[in-house]
C-alpha cells in the first residue's frame, strides 16, 4: 500500500548527515551507470501558474520518480507500482544543501575551517548545515544586502549549529580569507569579484539554477582549476554563469567535470593545495529520487506517513 509523506515527515526522516550519505551513494551509482536523470522542465500555463517537471531512475535504490508541480510520485522499478506520494519542498531544500556538502567533502581543503556565505535566506541554512557536517568549521561569515537579515541569520545559525557565525558588511569581507565560499542568492548579476578568492578556496555556487541568473563572474570561473557540475546536460540549459562564460570565451563545456566523476574517483576533487575549485549546483532529479527512496524506507521502518487506498 502506498503512503503519503508531508514536508514535516521528510524533515524528521532526512537529517542532513544522512542526506549527504544518500547523495554520496547516488553519485557512486551514477559512476557505475545505474542512474538516469530527467532534466528539469519548467512548464507555464495560462496566467501566472506553471509546473516543474523533473525526476529520474536510480536502479540501486529500486526507485524512479517524477516531480510534477507540488507533488512527487515515487515508483518501484521492479514492480512499477506507486509506493509514495511525497511533498517535494523539504527534500529539495535539504538535498540542495547536501549536494554542496558532498562537493565540499571531496573538493575543499581538508583543513578548511572558515566559510563565507553570500545570501542569508532559507536556502543558506542547509548550505551551512551541510558544510559543517563535512568539515571542522570554526567561523562562518555571512553577508546579504539587508543588514537586519544578515544579523538575524548570524544569531540564529550560531545558536543552532554551535559555531561562530558573524555578519559582515560587504561581499569582499565575506570572501577574502574564507576557505569555502557559498553563493546562494537569486541574483542575475555576479555577487562577488573572483579576484577576491584566495588560493586554495572552494566555491559552491548554489543559487543560480536558471540561465537568467548569474552569481559567479568570469574571473572566478577562469581562476578555477576544476569546475564541477551535477549534470552537464542540465548545466548547459540552466547554469547562467557557465553559459555566459562560454559565450565570453573564458570557459569550454568540455572542461566541465560531472560530480559523479569526482565522487567515483575518476577525477581528483582537489587538484592541488592551492587550486581554486568550483561546484556549480543546479539541483537534479536523481538527487530527489534517491532521497525519496531513503525517506520511504525510514517511514516504513518507523510507521510514519498516511496510508493511501492503492
Amino acid at each position: 500500500m502506498a503512503i503519503y509523506l508531508t514536508n514535516d515527515d521528510v524533515r524528521a526522516l532526512l537529517p542532513m548527515g544522512e542526506c549527504i550519505g544518500v547523495l554520496d551513494s547516488l553519485f557512486r551509482q551514477e559512476a557505475r551507470g545505474l542512474v538516469e536523470n530527467i532534466a528539469r522542465r519548467r512548464v507555464r500555463f495560462a496566467g501566472a501558474s506553471g509546473a516543474t517537471l523533473m525526476g529520474g531512475v536510480v536502479l540501486g535504490s529500486k526507485a524512479y520518480a517524477m516531480r510534477m508541480a507540488g507533488l512527487s510520485v515515487l515508483h518501484d522499478t521492479d514492480t512499477g507500482k506507486v509506493e509514495a506520494l511525497i511533498d517535494p519542498g523539504t527534500v529539495a531544500w535539504v538535498r540542495t544543501g547536501a549536494a554542496s556538502g558532498l562537493a565540499t567533502k571531496y573538493m575543499a581543503r581538508h583543513d578548511a575551517s572558515v566559510v563565507g556565505v553570500i545570501g542569508t535566506g532559507r536556502q543558506a541554512i542547509t548550505q551551512i548545515e551541510a558544510i559543517c557536517a563535512v568539515r571542522q568549521i570554526t567561523q562562518v561569515k555571512a553577508f546579504s544586502r539587508n543588514a537586519e537579515n544578515r544579523e538575524n541569520f548570524a544569531h540564529e545559525m550560531s545558536e543552532s549549529l554551535g559555531v561562530s557565525v558573524v555578519a559582515v558588511d560587504s561581499a569582499e569581507a565575506c570572501v577574502r580569507g574564507s576557505h569555502i565560499v557559498v553563493a546562494i542568492t537569486k541574483s542575475s548579476v555576479p555577487v562577488f569579484d573572483g579576484a577576491w578568492l584566495d588560493s586554495g578556496t572552494h566555491v559552491n555556487a548554489a543559487g543560480a539554477n536558471s540561465w537568467t541568473r548569474c552569481e559567479i563572474d568570469d574571473a572566478a570561473i577562469e581562476r578555477s582549476t576544476l569546475v564541477v557540475v551535477d549534470n552537464l546536460d542540465q548545466a548547459k540549459i540552466e547554469c547562467g554563469e557557465l553559459i555566459a562564460a562560454v559565450e565570453h570565451g573564458v570557459f569550454r563545456w568540455r572542461d566541465a567535470v560531472e560530480l559523479h566523476e569526482v565522487v567515483g574517483g575518476t577525477v581528483p576533487g582537489r587538484p592541488s593545495a592551492d587550486a581554486i575549485t568550483l561546484f556549480e549546483s543546479q539541483g537534479i532529479g536523481i538527487e530527489d529520487v534517491a532521497c525519496y527512496a531513503y525517506v520511504l524506507r525510514q517511514a516504513q521502518e518507523q510507521g510514519r506517513g498516511q496510508a493511501l487506498p492503492f
